[in-house]
């Protein structure tokens, strides 16, 4: 109980310091829905960043029949050291509940490449074990356009019973100033030996503050 309280507090705390960066809508053949995030280190009064990193995400759909909201919200605080090696404290919001996690983490920015991910583990006996891993790539095309492009891989296991749930996202489009747009496709496999597929394929707008 004391772990949860930690986390939720530093959250509170935290939070108010990170200002929204992108939301994105997104419309496939499957589902619809909306994706916020922020990703933001801390910065001292005179704005020099700091090892420790705010991310998080909501994230919402629903079927074209209406059905009811899936809903995500993940938020984390990571002390990240100048190799991009962090540990990271994650609070994890959906349908079914608060589940607290803690792991490893790794980030690297350099020119218009970003890759983000972790290694968390949820902090309760025989929790699932997570791997996530975002790659984002906006090279110019010009003056004033820049290719979009970004990959997400998100394995969840859980060892009690063997059972894996893998999310592979894609977005790719054009993007020009803080405004992106184009192809979007979303896949799940989840099972134990014979793995259910899902797939959601469209479109996204996005924008970036």
């Amino acid at each position: 109980m004391k772990k949860v309280n930690f986390i939720v507090l530093a959250m509170l705390l935290f939070g108010s310091i990170a200002t929204s960066q992108t939301v994105e809508t997104y419309a496939g053949n499957k589902r619809v829905g909306v994706d916020l995030m922020w990703f933001k280190f801390f910065s001292k009064q005179n704005n020099e960043k700091t090892p420790f990193l705010f991310f998080s995400r909501n994230r919402a759909s629903t079927d074209w029949d209406n059905a009811p909201t899936a809903f995500g919200s993940t938020n984390a605080v990571s002390y990240n050291f100048k190799n991009g090696v962090g540990l990271v404290a994650v609070g994890s919001f959906v349908n079914a509940g608060f589940t607290p996690k803690a792991g490893v983490q790794f980030v690297k920015i350099k020119g218009d490449f970003l890759f983000f991910g972790w290694l968390v583990a949820d902090l309760k006996k025989e929790g699932n074990l997570d791997l996530f891993g975002m790659f984002r790539w906006q090279p110019k095309l010009n003056e004033q356009w820049r290719l979009f492009s970004q990959v997400e891989l998100f394995p969840v296991y859980k060892p009690e019973n063997e059972f894996w749930n893998i999310t592979q996202r894609l977005r790719i489009g054009a993007k020009y100033h803080g405004w992106a747009a184009g192809f979007m496709a979303d896949f799940n496999q989840s099972g134990k030996g014979d793995f259910a597929k899902t797939n959601n394929i469209g479109g996204f707008l996005r924008h970036d503050f």
